[in-house]
């Protein structure tokens, strides 16, 4: 795993701890970042998120800011920054936030395809960090939205690897490095195991983003 500690004098596109090549080695730190969502109740909501497609574009999962009344975004170098929200859906579990000044490269999208791959995470702890996967399938899932409220089809992939809690939002990677999958779940049933929304849902967000802050919805 790459970390900010490991990785300090890390160059702006591309991890520093090259001492193998595995995808993880090759994922562009700076642009992970950090959630920080409050207002619903006594403890903030942690998550993390990815710069992607335009500068100060940060995608993140929806449930973790629902209803917050204030949203910050951490970035690479642990610097804070206010986020306005410009697209939310409860159904896709997936928001678009816009942060003014995030000085991060922005990925670009890409087909989610079976194969090696990384994850890009953050945790207070630990800043952003990366870890090797392996997308095992692509598939469409009967679940319920954030709310617990409907039931929606949403397409996904199964992504073997450590998946832990605070890592939804964080980006599944290609090996080239560009956003395939955005993590919303670990498996409780299989460890190792996760779910990331396939990268076409959230191409299909950003077509119909607002220009403008929109409402987070409700606490959930």
């Amino acid at each position: 795993m790459c970390t900010v500690a490991r990785c300090a004098a890390v160059a702006l596109l591309s991890a520093a701890c090259a001492s193998d090549n595995s995808p993880a080695d090759q994922v562009p730190l700076k642009s992970g970042v950090g959630i920080v969502a409050e207002g619903c109740g006594s403890v903030a909501q942690l998550a993390s998120g990815v710069v992607i497609v335009s500068p100060g574009q940060v995608v993140t999962v929806a449930h973790a800011i629902a209803g917050a009344t204030s949203i910050s975004v951490v970035d690479y170098s642990g610097d804070v920054h206010p986020a306005t929200v410009r697209a939310f859906d409860k159904d896709r579990d997936l928001a678009v936030l816009f942060v003014p000044g995030l000085d991060a490269p922005a990925l670009d999208l890409a087909p989610g395809v079976p194969g090696a791959g990384a994850v890009l995470t953050w945790s207070r702890g630990g800043g952003v960090a990366s870890d090797d996967v392996n997308v095992t399938k692509r598939l469409v899932v009967t679940i319920e939205d954030i709310y617990v409220e409907e039931t929606v089809d949403r397409r996904g992939l199964e992504i073997l690897g450590e998946i832990r809690v605070g890592d939804s939002g964080g980006a599944v990677l290609s090996s080239t490095g560009d956003v395939v999958g955005i993590i919303y779940a670990h498996s409780r049933a299989r460890d190792g195991v996760g779910f990331a929304t396939d990268s076409s849902e959230l191409d299909e967000l950003l077509r119909t983003m607002s220009e403008a802050p929109v409402t987070n919805g409700r606490c959930n």
